[in-house]
């Protein structure tokens, strides 16, 4: 009896694995995700010891992260060893986080009841998602309404509400499907009044999406006083490996350049304004390289073309004005940090506008809070361009004199940080270039789901978004999320399209992750109300016994 019993709750933690992995791009089956969280949550019901519920969950927990993160570690390559140890850290360390809204769930279960509970599931789930946004140990690339990006017809609304109210919509979804099978269980058959009751409100609420007005093509491309930009994307593909040891001298250096110059001129032919190249790819620190900077401006002043272009910028300190955690030049006292940057040099400016990379990817890129716990630099510092990345303060809204425009340049990662996306947007970037290198996972699952995000940071900002990877998927995006035009995998390839600036703002560009706080607030009065219960129980208990 026990080993059938062991079987079930394991059938059912394996279940919400393989439905929360499957309703991920790259499958086009966000619907899955609907009803994902049903096993987890008739799971919760199953009597436990509670060692044996911690083990059941974080299994679950363990399994879904690993199916679908398992390129996060460049297992499939297996090139750098620190690079490996960083994704087994993440797999490791994700099912914990998984486990903070179901340890809140049980609270309020046990204390209020499983009806309270399933009703503020949804406000837990969500609250979680959104705080595990803030912070140096972030990594939200599991929100569950990152499922979405297929869906273009459902997902039009997170325009008021940004990716939160999908998950929140999803997530209902799911504890209403609950609700179903528990009056199924309580024998009330399909055609019965309750039945009939939770199976409609479930048809309407997944529906209910698509009713959302759909954004009119005319304002895709209204103009607002701006002008049609030409988009010139470069997609080089390189390895990733390679090109740092290709770089590590001037030489090498300066033949990626003149690679990337001969696209330029190629572009030229197709009347681009704006290059874009990808994460990393000048190995110059161009402002300490002063006539390297001198050929690439005098190259964009020649072509007539802005240019977008990821480099390592190293900026040194003056003695005592150094943050812990910057590194040091062998044999002297000079500090300074490298950080992962943007630069945009403009036709006919000096100026050389500059964003560092403000969002790092944990342990890959940069130690969390690294500055605090200095003594760990040292012993994980690695030697292929990443680990220790210098953490970027100033939030940069690139400026174009010539064409009378603004727009947002960001590195990697930081695209699935919806709130901070946004907050550009309500700066006043006319449009979204994200740049990355996504060549490190090989061909996996990896470059296809951080492609397909992007999807959602279009819709949220309504805002064009043009996107440019090493070795793909680079892509165009429209303000209603669909990709006009993209790159395959491992490719050289140029990609050339017109964008139109927007200046009007969403709700969500302007007030943020408000749905999130006020679903955290929620949570708070639940987790609050579950433990003032427990504590007036626990004195009636004292009193009775007293």
């Amino acid at each position: 009896m026990a080993k059938l019993k062991f079987s079930g709750n394991a059938g059912l933690a394996i279940g919400f694995a393989i439905l929360f992995a499957l309703s991920f791009p790259p499958f086009p089956l966000g619907f899955l995700a609907a009803v994902a969280f049903v096993p987890l949550l008739i799971l919760m019901d199953r009597p436990m010891s509670r060692g044996a519920r911690f083990r059941t969950l974080y299994g679950a927990f363990f399994l879904a992260s690993l199916f679908t993160l398992y390129w996060v570690g460049n297992f499939t390559s297996a090139k750098d060893p620190f690079l490996m140890m960083a994704g087994v850290l993440l797999l490791i360390w994700q099912p914990f986080f998984f486990l903070l809204p179901m340890g809140v769930y049980a609270s309020v279960k046990h204390r209020l009841g499983r009806t309270a509970a399933l009703i503020a599931f949804p406000c837990i789930w969500v609250t979680f998602e959104w705080l595990y946004a803030l912070g140096e140990f972030s990594f939200p690339w599991l929100t569950i309404g990152n499922t979405q990006t297929y869906q273009l017809g459902k997902i039009q609304f997170i325009e008021i509400t940004g990716v939160y109210g999908l998950s929140l919509w999803l997530i209902v979804l799911n504890v209403l499907s609950v609700f179903l099978i528990d009056a199924w269980k309580r024998g009330h058959s399909l055609a019965s009044p309750k039945s009939t009751l939770l199976g409609g409100t479930i048809f309407v609420l997944y529906l209910a999406p698509s009713l959302f007005p759909s954004f009119p093509d005319h304002a895709v491309s209204a103009t607002n006083d701006s002008h049609p930009i030409r988009i010139g994307i470069l997609q080089p593909n390189l390895d990733p490996w390679e090109k740092w040891e290709g770089g590590k001298t001037d030489a090498g250096k300066n033949l990626q350049m003149d690679r990337y110059i001969g696209l330029m001129r190629e572009l030229k032919k197709d009347s681009v304004s704006i290059a874009v190249l990808p994460e990393t790819a000048l190995l110059f620190n161009l402002p300490t390289h002063p006539e390297q900077l001198a050929r690439l401006r005098g190259e964009v002043n020649r072509l007539d073309m802005g240019l977008v272009s990821g480099f390592p910028d190293l900026k040194y300190y003056r003695t005592g004005e150094a943050p812990a955690s910057s590194g040091s030049i062998k044999g002297t006292d000079i500090r300074y940090d490298a950080f992962n940057a943007i630069l945009y040099l403009q036709p006919g400016s000096d100026a050389v506008q500059i964003y560092d990379k403000m969002r790092l990817v944990p342990f890959a890129e940069r130690i969390p809070y690294a500055g605090s716990v200095p003594f760990l630099i040292e012993p994980l510092r690695w030697n292929v361009g990443i680990s220790n990345w210098g953490l970027g303060k100033d939030s940069t809204v690139f400026v174009d004199e010539q064409l009378k425009t603004k727009f947002l340049a960001m590195i990697c990662y930081e695209s699935i940080f919806p709130e901070f996306v946004a907050s550009f947007v309500n700066r006043g970037a006319e449009f979204l270039v994200f740049i990355t290198n996504d060549s490190w996972w090989g061909n996996t699952s990896g470059a296809r789901q951080h492609n397909q995000y992007a999807v959602l940071r279009a819709v949220e900002n309504r805002r064009w978004v043009v996107r440019c990877a090493n070795g793909g998927i680079s892509s165009i995006i429209d303000p209603r999320g669909r990709m006009v035009k993209r790159t395959d995998m491992y490719t050289e390839a140029a990609l050339v399209g017109t964008i139109q600036p927007r200046v009007e703002k969403t709700f969500y560009s302007t007030h943020g992750d408000l749905v999130a706080r006020v679903l955290a607030a929620i949570t708070a009065v639940m987790l609050l109300a579950s433990i003032g219960q427990g504590m007036y129980c626990r004195m009636k208990t004292k009193n009775v016994k007293g």
